[in-house]
């Protein structure tokens, strides 16, 4: 592996409203990155993208061409609106910068499809933040599960339960919770397995208590060739709720590991129950994703979650989304376009 020499990766930041303003501060802190420029469409939002700054010598512009045409950076970092995110992204990589942007790719499947193809003519590539990945408890449950200390998974569920008021573009969406958050554990489950879903099932609803515009309620059964998963979440529950990450629980040949209120544990055929340890990683969750961007960079390698492999867990959520409108199970499996060449 040739590792690059470099400085500070140099990125310009577009969006910096909502979750743009964590990432502002992220970035702001990571010791091998460099903010030369932010963007944003709102003047109010930069207003605020200065104060957490608090720096005058960085550039702020409402219209990202002038921004690209300007500053010199290594890297666009997108935390913006799904709707926009095609647009950006073939933006900066006509700039010649690699792109990093939150999830996900696109606000349709379709739009990530053609993102994906014309991404492959250029040479620096699009980074999806999966940052639900880089998350100890996860971490461990991923590794008891790849190194085969419950044998061979064979189905598995998956809860999350949540009372969440967003606001904003979230509330225009038919099915939000699909669209925005499930992508988190539809790319968990293939993190964690090892594998590419096959099918999905998907019902969704929108009760009548929602404060959502759309369907903040779905459930779905998906298969990973012979494993059986069955999905629920919801954005609007009454009672007790679970974390960010939900519930999880897969169950093989030789026992069970669960994820409850984030504690990992494993179960083996004697009833026995132990808690799994958390691994030591040299940064979590958001910023683990950064760690990712920089070291896939000096390494000359695409990083994990590159638009090629995450492609193929938005892939779960268009499937969810025709599964839902057809009243019908959607194979997944023979997607020719996944298949990197």
């Amino acid at each position: 592996m040739k590792v690059v020499k470099m400085g500070k990766l140099r990125v310009i930041q577009i969006g910096v409203g909502g979750f743009g303003q964590k990432w502002l501060q992220i970035l702001r802190d990571f010791e091998n990155i460099e903010i030369v420029a932010v963007v944003d469409v709102d003047d109010h939002n930069l207003t605020n993208g200065k104060e957490i700054l608090n720096s005058p010598h960085i550039p702020m512009y409402q219209d990202h061409l002038e921004a690209f045409a300007n500053i010199k950076a290594d890297a666009a970092i997108i935390a913006t609106p799904p709707q926009t995110h095609k647009t950006l992204a073939m933006d900066a990589l006509k700039a010649d910068m690699y792109v990093f942007m939150e999830k996900p790719i696109a606000h349709t499947f379709e739009e990530a499809l053609e993102l994906f193809t014309e991404s492959q003519k250029y040479g620096k590539f699009i980074m999806i933040s999966q940052n639900y990945r880089w998350r100890p408890a996860i971490e461990a449950i991923r590794l008891c599960i790849q190194e085969g200390q419950i044998g061979t998974v064979e189905y598995g569920e998956w809860n999350f339960r949540r009372a969440t008021k967003f606001g904003g573009w979230r509330d225009k969406y038919n099915e939000i919770l699909i669209e925005d958050m499930s992508i988190h554990h539809f790319d968990l489950l293939r993190h964690i397995l090892g594998k590419d879903a096959t099918s999905i099932f998907a019902k969704s609803m929108k009760p009548s208590w929602s404060w959502f515009g759309g369907n903040a309620v779905a459930s779905a059964i998906i298969s990973f060739d012979n494993i059986m998963v069955n999905y629920f979440g919801s954005w609007v529950t009454r009672g007790k709720e679970t974390s960010w990450n939900g519930d999880l629980r897969l169950i093989g040949e030789k026992g069970m590991v669960e994820l409850i209120d984030d504690v990992p544990s494993m179960t083996l055929e004697d009833g026995k129950t132990q808690k799994i340890p958390l691994p030591n990683m040299p940064y979590t969750d958001q910023e683990y994703s950064l760690f990712e961007l920089v070291q896939a960079i000096k390494e000359n390698r695409k990083p994990v979650t590159h638009i090629e492999d995450n492609i193929k867990s938005f892939a779960l959520v268009g499937g969810a989304l025709e599964s839902i409108s057809k009243e019908k199970e959607i194979d997944i499996s023979n997607n020719s376009y996944l298949i990197i060449k």
